[in-house]
């Protein structure tokens, strides 16, 4: 195409974007001339914002995925001013056109229950007891979970799958073997000691294999937990302050993309996510299954409410109304590069959808503790306890009753580690308060 054909064929684009593209002629993608000038002449035609285009003119403007993608990298590079963001989701909805199956990836249903795997028959046979016990879903997910996971032993294990002392010792041998520490071998066992008392399985069996867990769970109070090295390493860097930048880095790199691939809409739900962590630190399985309209509610004047029923104790949660410097960061992850003007009606569209992916389907639960940890080094749960540890510090003596309202905690048990923490510190706090008296009374008496 000749030069004057091609700036007569670019006459409804805006005069910089010719520019730009006609000085980079020779770099141009073929079709990418005829691509953004028949896109130009739509917005012409239909009044549409140049610099908003709607998802109706993307859609009249590609008839296919490969067309899109053309358009969209051809903007991204000339028309850097302008907002891909109704382009991010008609690729999506073209991608899934495509992949029937990508839904696989995410989790259609984040509460949905584990199935067994590689059970022997006798452990089967006690699985509808396990069904029918009076546990939380969560649990019960989180029981099969580690029964499959002694279940992969068995193949290896010359010990008979009988349950009992005997099974819980070599199991433990061999996960020892595998450089598990003695806490994660005792949940992995936990699931089997519970499939074994709520299937009514012989008593001496049952004490048999909890002898063991019980055993690795003395062994692991001994040991120190993984998460003080990491909540020391995120103190050095600032605690809660790190957290803060961690959110300003997020928004800086979505800033830094265009609004129609997918690493600005990850970077833009990470802050979101941090942001919230900052009000109130809720647990990764809840945080994930988050749906607008439902747990978080937006006013049409921008502030944002947040109200949960925890998956793990059935608790409900209200955290009220959001700060308004997280209510800012929330809609920076709503709009997703819109204007500001479009964030009621965009939380409008939303309504019902998660909240994360803005889409019926949500992220694999562990997804939010991943986006997390590779942004501050930590994960998600770690900021519970980072949360409890600035409320110790702060004021010890009411700490107890603050971290169990801001944690949800449903009984007094639940915080016990962290109250036992609290009265060291408000014991060490009296004592020092006391030493100071003595040193001032000595002074004086000199």
């Amino acid at each position: 195409m000749r030069d004057d054909i091609a700036r007569a064929r670019l006459a409804c684009v805006p005069a910089s974007v010719r520019d730009r593209m006609m000085a980079a002629r020779e770099d141009l993608p073929s079709g990418a001339i005829t691509a953004v000038a028949r896109f130009f002449d739509l917005l012409a035609a239909t009044q549409d914002d140049p610099t908003f285009p709607s998802r109706a003119s993307f859609e009249a403007a590609c008839r296919n995925e490969s067309a899109l993608a053309l358009l969209l990298r051809v903007l991204e590079r000339y028309a850097p001013n302008m907002s891909l963001a109704e382009g991010r989701g008609l690729r999506k909805a073209y991608y899934r056109a495509r992949s029937p199956g990508a839904a696989s990836t995410s989790s259609l249903d984040p509460r949905r229950p584990a199935e067994p795997r590689g059970w022997p028959a006798h452990w089967a046979m006690l699985l509808p007891a396990l069904h029918e016990a009076p546990i939380a879903e969560s649990t019960l997910r989180r029981h099969v979970a580690s029964i499959n996971r002694c279940a992969e032993l068995l193949p290896s294990m010359t010990c008979p799958p009988r349950i009992g002392w005997l099974l819980g010792w070599e199991m433990a041998r061999k996960f020892r073997a595998e450089s598990l520490r003695p806490a994660t071998i005792a949940n992995y066992l936990g699931g089997l000691v519970s499939l074994a008392v709520h299937g009514g399985l012989d008593a001496d069996a049952i004490a048999g294999l909890r002898s063991v867990q019980m055993g690795l769970l003395r062994e692991a109070r001994r040991i120190p937990k993984l998460k003080q090295s990491r909540i020391e390493a995120l103190y050095h860097n600032g605690g809660y302050a790190e957290v803060v930048r961690a959110i300003l880095r997020c928004l800086d790199q979505a800033d830094a993309i265009a609004d129609w691939r997918s690493e600005a809409e990850t970077a833009r739900a990470t802050a979101a996510i941090l942001a919230v962590t900052l009000n109130v630190p809720p647990r990764s399985g809840d945080i994930t299954s988050w749906r607008l309209g439902e747990a978080l509610m937006r006013e049409p004047w921008g502030a944002w409410r947040l109200r949960w029923q925890q998956e793990k104790t059935g608790v409900w949660l209200d955290a009220g109304t959001l700060w308004p410097e997280i209510g800012w960061v929330l809609d920076q992850h709503l709009l997703a590069g819109r204007p500001l003007r479009h964030a009621y009606r965009r939380y409008t569209e939303l309504l019902g959808k998660n909240w994360l992916s803005h889409e019926r389907e949500g992220f694999d639960r562990s997804w939010a503790s991943e986006k997390i940890k590779a942004a501050i080094g930590v994960p998600l749960h770690d900021l519970r306890t980072l949360s409890a540890d600035y409320m110790r510090l702060h004021d010890p003596v009411t700490a107890p009753a603050v971290v169990a309202a801001l944690l949800g905690h449903s009984s007094t048990e639940a915080g016990a580690e962290y109250a036992a923490l609290t009265q060291q510190t408000a014991a060490q706090r009296e004592w020092m308060e006391i030493r100071a008296i003595h040193a001032q009374s000595d002074r004086r008496s000199r």
